[in-house]
């Protein structure tokens, strides 16, 4: 969570003065839109005086708000305090107590952060695809090949998650990671299965896949089992999940059992697939032979038409029927899904389709294409983790069986563990110098329903008098509020640099970090200076932000420290032709930005980042095309300012060169030119000097995005139609649509409904469905007194007397129910379907990435809680699965989702509501009404519920989202009972012998490509269950089950029946919607 001092339900930022030196003008400019983009706000019209009533009583909290912040000057001026008494102490030789590796931590003495050892930046050159483009060290990311022989009409992966080593960067000794590797063998040319797969490398295998053509997947664990499964970062069993399960350990009773360690699952981030191939938090599996009463998660399913894989494994089918764009898939198992991830397990998906290869085809996009994978981490320095975090006791080294200690090794990943408090009560200035989060019963209002603290094992008023009586009452081994590190990964290599030839290259970019935010930019790196050993062009030439002549209009000039990039040095711009959703409605040309905040104090999202490039937040992604023809000879350096956390930037989190010496604060210290830790300067790009090709035709390719009376557009002819009609869209349809309200397409701030027009020219009233974010507050606290963050639903119709949040725990009972609209035929929203809009509104801090699973959403707009509404950015415009919701102002998106079709039944979700307590437990529940707010009368109750199709929503800073802000989604679909099935049956030996052959039909048949009109029929089967019944004296007994039959399998051989018998057979068809049977069938004498 940010660095922001929160009153009541509202915050304001206090890390803008750390990086704002000044006061910036009152009259500053409306927030505008990335890189100026985007045109001037609007403002809300017609506010009434309820509304108006409403609004002031929100600023109103706001200003009393900002009257109590806690400063980076706050924070300098402790650890003065600080210093000085342990100077003291030393000077008199006095001891003091000492925090030991796995003990419980000392909060106040010392960082507990721990950083990367100095890394040289820009020697080792950039992993590409396949090993044709492997860089200096051998890595590359591996290309899965298909096997398309096994399952016809689809491609067949099988996949392992496996733990290994690979080097990062030269000079760093080789990190254990964990991650996915392919095991079968891809088809060559001739139909045979003969190409061996790549080894294991990390971000590998990105698949690549065709729409409409599936891929099927055979997923195995093959982590290590027992102790060596746990992981080698640290656990905190008190995070939902992770620690205790519902059952008791066998011979101790009252003693729960707790989840292993090596739980995997793949989520495809992006993909519209069938629930039960999602890869949601309870479809985890464990390897084969472990020891435990959790082997899977309780929403295991596998594919019902391919053969059950067996302990360990389990099945996916991913229908590909979206537009070419760009996905990757990653752990989501229940309670550790940010460590599997920074472990390792993440990996990109590309889909393509014909409208993407015509347009490569005809050169309108650029053939070349580079991933840029970008992801932060921190690894372990054995020489001086322990002297900052005495309490690290992970790692890959082996744990010393009489001491329990693990010896810290170089190069292993580190991870925080402990939950430092920002504030010191018994001090008189209340601040703890090396705090990073709030701690609730320290915070106003205090939480009183919390852990309270506890005595703090190091305190001694007489020898360290810098240590309070008390300590926070968290767990010793805690999660952090985010995970910010401090050295960029591309690709998986520490700082790389690459050349590139003076033309035109087109960037899959993917934000693979758990928590952080870029903002990337390219600038001419710095000719003049010099590194230590005497490199050039490792650093951006930085300016004082202040105003000056020949300044970019919208170039900072607000005094930050250690100031802004020259804007002489900018280099290309970026052209963003897609997003998460796929190909925009029109490029967007993104020019390069410093971050700017909000600094108009009158305007209520102040404080909220205001201008960027391209900013992409986690689980984000931009393809954009890059013409360097005109900087060849050139060297240039991607860059990032974007603040972590985000908007509020803590300095500490905030690695570049010349930055001061923060230690004394729990930070880094000085950081010299051409080294790392540095989140700054992320990739070098050398250009060759060479003669550049022609500039890149941008009139070109918007002519190909423009809908015109002969030819429609990439967006119209690739993409699913816009849900509300806007003017950003004029182009893509050749349409003008409504610019006034009310068809303008904008909601306002006192809206709980609005008036949409369609893009085919239908005029629809749409309910708004309230959401709400909540973080940091006295509502969001654990019951730790850790500051969290909650999804839930703000009251409808709220008013200056109602308006209120109803916060909901990720196990409470489902409030988002969506319906299927696959049963409409118009793929734009129509009257009864299931188009929704939803209105999420912030009452927080940070800006948090929201992530959908099974369906894009369409950012219609924000509006700030003062009634100024801000049209999405033109990157933003058309399908996103991943939105940035900030602070202080309403979110609103349109979305319908469509059931993914699939040539079988799927079953329905049907698990406990809190997978980790026993069925009747109450734990775990808020116990609140989300429509009232009043408490549930009788207190909900852990029991079995059926979800339809279960899908999640969350916030991808993975840190956040495993604070339980995730909520689940119901999704409803049509059922049918499938037809019965007309069986034959007879024994299939010779002289009529056995086995017993049984042969039925299925009236949904599927073999491998058709007939197409199984695909989505709401009456395909799940599968088969074949019975018998023995037949004595002419007279049936009970039948009972002897076999089963995959979905489509229409065969089956009874190895059991017994020569001279007679028997009755009957095949039972069955789907979510119950089971039918088939006629009788007699077989004997």
């Amino acid at each position: 969570m940010s660095r922001w001092k929160v009153l009541g339900i509202v915050a304001v930022p206090v890390a803008l003065a750390a990086l704002v030196a000044g006061v910036v003008a009152a009259g500053a400019e409306e927030s505008r839109a990335a890189g100026g983009l985007f045109s001037a706000s609007l403002v809300s019209p017609g506010l009434g005086p309820s509304e108006k009533a409403a609004l002031q009583a929100r600023i109103d909290k706001v200003q009393e708000a900002r009257d109590k912040r806690i400063s980076a000057q706050d924070r300098a001026k402790a650890a003065k305090r600080v210093a000085r008494q342990m100077a003291a102490a030393k000077a008199a030789g006095l001891p003091t107590a000492t925090a030991t590796p796995g003990g419980t931590p000392d909060y106040f003495g010392v960082a507990n952060w721990a950083y990367t050892p100095k890394l040289r930046k820009f020697i080792d050159t950039l992993p590409g695809l396949g090993p044709v483009n492997k860089n200096n060290l051998g890595n590359y990311i591996p290309v899965a090949v298909p096997d398309t022989v096994t399952y016809p009409g689809s491609d067949y992966y099988e996949l392992s998650v496996r733990q290994f080593t690979q080097k990062v960067h030269r000079n760093l000794p080789a990190t254990t990671f964990r991650g996915y590797v392919q095991t079968n063998h891809g088809t060559d040319a001739n139909g045979q299965n003969t190409v061996k797969p790549a080894p294991i490398m990390y971000l590998g295998p990105l698949i690549v896949a065709d729409k409409g053509r599936p891929v099927r997947i055979k997923f195995t664990n093959e982590l290590p089992t027992g102790e060596a499964g746990d992981l080698f970062l640290p656990v905190d069993k008190t995070v939902m999940g992770a620690g205790m399960g519902p059952l008791d350990m066998p011979g101790m009773p009252g003693m729960r059992e707790d989840y292993t360690q090596n739980r995997a699952v793949i989520h495809l981030h992006g993909g519209h697939t069938p629930w039960i191939s999602d890869g949601t938090p309870h479809q985890w599996i464990t390897p084969a032979g472990e020891d435990t009463q959790y082997p899977q998660g309780v929403s295991v399913q596998n594919v019902p038409d391919m053969p059950d894989p067996g302990e360990g494994s389990q099945t996916y089918y991913y229908g590909n029927q979206q537009s070419a764009r760009l996905l990757f898939y990653h752990d989501h198992s229940w309670g550790i899904t940010r460590l599997n991830v920074y472990a390792g397990e993440a990996a990109g998906y590309l889909l393509r389709d014909d409208v993407e290869k015509d347009l490569v085809a005809r050169k309108v996009i650029p053939k070349a294409e580079i991933p840029l994978i970008i992801q932060d981490k921190s690894f372990v320095d054995a020489k001086t983790v322990r002297k900052t975090d005495p309490t690290w006791n992970w790692g890959t080294n082996p744990r010393d069986p009489g001491t329990g200690i693990v010896a810290p090794k170089t190069g292993d990943l580190w991870y925080p563990h402990v939950y430092v408090p920002a504030q010191d009560p018994y001090a008189l200035d209340g601040v703890n110098p090396y705090g990073r989060w709030h701690y609730g019963p320290w915070f106003w209002p205090p939480t009183r329903d919390t852990v309270q603290p506890v005595p703090n094992p190091c305190y001694d008023p007489i020898n360290a008098p810098w240590e309070p009586p008390e300590a926070p009452g968290v767990p010793d081994v805690s999660m952090p509020g985010e995970s910010f590190m401090d050295t960029p990964l591309v690709n998986g290599a520490a700082y790389p640099k690459v050349t590139l030839k003076p033309k035109a290259y087109r960037f899959r970019i993917l934000n693979a970090a758990n928590d952080r935010f870029f903002n990337l930019q390219l600038y001419v790196a710095d000719a003049r200076r010099r590194s230590a050993d005497g490199r050039r062009y490792t650093e951006v030439r930085m300016v004082k932000a202040t105003k000056t002549k020949r300044f970019p209009a919208d170039w900072p000039t607000d005094g930050r420290v250690g100031g802004v990039p020259d804007p002489k040095t900018r280099g290309p711009k970026w052209i963003q032709i897609g997003s998460e959703g796929g190909f925009l409605p029109a490029p967007a040309v993104v020019k390069q930005q410093p971050i700017t905040w909000n600094g108009n104090p009158t305007t209520f999202n102040f404080g909220n980042v205001d201008l960027h490039s391209l900013l992409v937040a986690p689980a984000e992604r931009a393809d954009v095309i890059v013409d360097f023809s005109k900087y060849a000879g050139k060297t240039l350096i991607l860059y990032n300012d974007a603040p972590a956390a985000f908007p509020a930037l803590d300095p500490r989190y905030d690695f570049r060169t010349g930055s001061p010496d923060l230690r004394a604060e729990g930070g880094y210290g000085r950081i010299k030119a051409g080294y790392g830790p540095n989140t700054r300067t992320i990739m070098q790009i050398r250009v060759q000097a060479k003669r550049p090709a022609k500039a890149y035709d941008l009139k070109a390719l918007r002519a190909e995005f423009r809908t015109t009376a002969t030819r429609d557009g990439v967006f119209k002819r690739g993409q699913k139609p816009a849900l509300v009609a806007q003017a950003a869209y004029d182009s893509a349809y050749n349409e003008q649509f409504p610019t006034q309200w009310p068809l303008w397409g904008y909601s306002r701030i006192q809206d709980n409904a609005m008036t949409i027009r369609t893009v085919d020219g239908r005029d629809l009233d749409m309910p708004l469905m309230p959401k709400a974010i909540q973080d940091e507050m006295g509502e969001a606290y654990d019951e730790y007194g850790r500051m969290s963050g909650k999804l839930g639903l703000e009251l409808p119709n709220t008013s200056s007397t109602t308006q209120n949040f109803v916060l909901q725990n990720f196990v409470d009972p489902v409030s988002e129910v969506i319906t299927d609209s696959s049963t409409f035929e118009a793929l734009t929203p129509q009257a009864g379907d299931g188009t929704q809009i939803w209105k999420i509104t912030h009452n927080g801090v940070d800006t948090h990435p929201i992530h959908f699973h099974l369906f894009d959403v369409q950012v219609l707009n924000r509006v700030g809680w003062d009634g100024i509404i801000r049209p999405p950015d033109p990157n933003e415009v058309g399908w996103k699965d991943t939105v940035r919701v900030s602070p202080l102002e309403d979110t609103i998106v349109a979305l319908r989702a469509v059931a993914p079709e699939q040539p079988f039944g799927v079953p329905d979700s049907i698990r406990p509501l809190n997978p980790m307590e026993p069925i009747g437990s109450t734990m775990g529940f808020t116990n609140r009404d989300p429509t009232t707010g009043q408490a549930i009368d009788p207190a909900v109750t852990n029991q079995m519920v059926n979800l339809g199709w279960e899908y999640v929503w969350h916030c991808h800073i993975l840190s956040h989202e495993e604070m339980d802000m995730m909520r689940p989604i119901s999704f409803k679909v049509d059922r049918q009972l499938p037809p019965a099935p007309e069986l034959t049956a007879g024994f299939a030996g010779a002289g009529g012998a056995p086995p017993v052959g049984l042969s039925w039909t299925d009236a949904t048949p599927w073999d491998g490509s058709g007939p197409a009109t199984t695909l989505g029929d709401p009456a395909n089967e799940q599968g088969f269950r074949v019975e018998r019944a023995l037949v004595t004296g002419g007279v049936p007994g009970p039948f009972e089950a002897v076999g089963a039959a995959l979905a489509n399998q229409t065969t089956y051989s009874d190895d059991t029946a017994v020569a001279g018998n007679a028997y009755l057979y009957r095949v039972v068809a069955y789907n979510a919607a119950g089971e039918i049977l088939s006629n009788e069938a007699a077989v004997g004498p």
